[in-house]
């Protein structure tokens, strides 16, 4: 059953529906503003605070899209949960952003195959576990149960099952119906990427599918941006620093205005291409629409107030300086959205 208080945004609608691809980006485009315009007129969020979960390898060619000239196979990106209270209803809530379990996600067959020729000491070195989200809400001081919501811009190495059944034993997850649909059955392309036991125990009444972009509360948006899977979507949040998104359709500020990249290969690439964005490109189950899709999030979002020229888009797992991995590092680095108050 849908919550009564989450209300249908319509302004992309029309513009998905466009056809073909290039008119259909320009839809978007426009649309995207519009919607922008629409939340600046609406309440921000109460509260936002960023906690780090895992930083692990990924591959360089998935990451930048096969735009980086660095010889390097992996780069690092660091996996975040951001804790959201804002206002619905008349009620203060509280929603959990990619509250991942990093040690049951681990069993995902890609990272598995991945480490499974490591000695378990480099596997610690190399991966560092920041903390995990029971641990992160004992830190706030904050009880499981006391989580209303929980989302994620998609379920690629998610498993769900401790999360909603153990440690926010009432939350719901808020997904969209196309994402949810893969685990009816996954087809071979994906199942490098997704656990099929992921969603397994969890009633079906804990789970909310949506099949439109929606405003959850003052402040929270939930957009559709497909492409990197066919039922991604964004998290969009106003605050008082404006407009953000988070999802991973892009692992860096890079991937979004490659034109202002330092790392070798970006600038390189949108001059020579004319593209606007690189894809995070593990999957490319849509890539027309995900590229879309980061145009979208490009328009919606504010840049950032400190001049430096680059976008509030948050990628859930953000490209991370190594100093074994020189040359991989991003040129602008977020870390976290803070906004208000402890969300105690």
């Amino acid at each position: 059953m849908t919550p009564d208080h989450l209300r249908p945004l319509d302004a992309l609608d029309a513009a998905w529906q466009v056809s073909p691809a290039g008119l259909r980006l320009e839809a978007v485009r426009d649309g995207a503003r519009a919607l922008r315009d629409r939340l600046h007129a609406g309440d921000p969020v109460k509260s936002v605070r960023t906690y780090d979960l895992i930083t692990l390898p990924y591959p360089t060619r998935y990451g930048l899209g096969d735009a980086s000239r660095s010889p390097l196979p992996y780069l690092m990106i660091t996996n975040r949960m951001q804790l959201v209270t804002f206002v619905a209803g008349g009620q203060t809530m509280r929603l959990l952003v990619n509250p991942s379990d990093h040690e049951r996600d681990a069993e995902t067959p890609f990272f598995k195959r991945l480490a499974a020729p490591m000695p378990a000491w480099v596997n610690k070195l190399v991966a560092k576990r920041h903390s995990d989200v029971p641990s992160r809400l004992d830190q706030i001081g904050l009880r499981g149960d006391q989580i209303d919501y929980l989302t994620f811009d998609h379920l690629h190495t998610q498993d769900l099952r401790r999360l909603m059944l153990d440690w926010c034993p009432r939350a719901k997850l808020l997904i969209m119906k196309e994402e949810l649909a893969i685990f009816e059955r996954l087809h071979p392309l994906q199942t490098d990427w997704y656990l099929p036991n992921a969603l397994a125990g969890i009633p079906t009444d804990r789970i909310v599918a949506l099949d439109r972009d929606v405003l959850v509360g003052d402040g929270v948006a939930l957009i559709r941006t497909p492409g990197h899977t066919i039922g991604n979507h964004s998290i969009v949040l106003h605050t008082d620093r404006g407009v953000w998104a988070i999802s991973e359709n892009g692992i860096a500020c890079d991937n979004y205005l490659p034109e202002k990249s330092d790392l070798g290969g970006l600038a390189k690439t949108a001059r020579a291409t004319g593209v606007e964005v690189i894809l995070n490109a593990n999957t490319r189950e849509l890539a027309l629409d995900q590229y879309t899709s980061m145009v979208l999030e490009k328009n919606l979002v504010d840049p950032c107030p400190d001049g430096s020229g680059f976008l509030q888009h948050f990628p859930s797992s953000e490209l991370t300086a190594h100093p074994l991995l020189p040359g991989l590092h991003p040129t602008y680095s977020h870390g976290a959205i803070t906004q208000g108050p402890e969300p105690v």
